[in-house]
């Protein structure tokens, strides 16, 4: 828990956090591809309306014996299937709106989670369960003192969060009881 700190950073006043993906920059990439399903659902919602003035020339066409009726229906045919893909892609891209908009939320419902945990001088089950999802427990692995075993975190709201090696100035290592160290090994190969 004390590394899940260095993610995030207090700014200033200590008021403001700063949440530091080890990955990415999580609120540019997106917002970022908020924008660009915004407009890809915009752009459709345009076609669609040209595809109606288009049928609605054509079939006025057909009416005054312009084109064939079997052009009409190649045509009509034609558009109609562009449309129902449209619709069906306007569908989708508000799905993957809503799906950015709740990451986002889980993502300030974590940060305020970590906010409490950084204030508290010690730490309340209540904390831990609202900051833990789950953790995964591997089978040991060697014998004797280089026995080591796996455990992986997941984290409420964002899942688990691999920390980079770069955030160790040095080994993290905690002596639990006489003769036993757990050290975090990052980037640790699955069992």
């Amino acid at each position: 828990m004390a590394q899940i700190t260095d993610i995030i950073k207090y700014e200033g006043d200590n008021s403001t956090f700063i949440w530091k993906h080890p990955c990415e920059d999580f609120n540019s990439l997106m917002l970022t591809e908020q924008k660009q399903t915004k407009s890809t659902i915009e752009q459709s919602q345009a076609r669609i309306k040209k595809i109606d003035v288009l049928y609605e020339r054509l079939y006025e066409d057909n009416v005054s014996v312009k084109v064939t009726d079997s052009f009409f229906m190649e045509l009509s045919h034609k558009y109609e299937n562009e449309k129902a893909e449209l619709k069906k892609k306007i569908l989708n891209l508000k799905m993957r709106l809503d799906e950015l908009d709740k990451k986002a939320f889980h993502k300030d419902m974590f940060i305020s989670a970590i906010r409490r945990f950084m204030e508290m001088k010690t730490i309340t089950a209540p904390l831990i369960r609202e900051l833990i999802d789950h953790i995964e427990v591997h089978e040991t692995e060697g014998e004797g003192k280089y026995k080591t075993q796996r455990f992986v975190i997941f984290y409420r709201f964002v899942g688990y969060i691999e920390i980079p090696e770069s955030a160790f100035t040095q080994p993290l290592t905690k002596d639990t009881r006489q003769g036993v160290a757990v050290s975090y090994i990052p980037k640790a190969l699955p069992a």
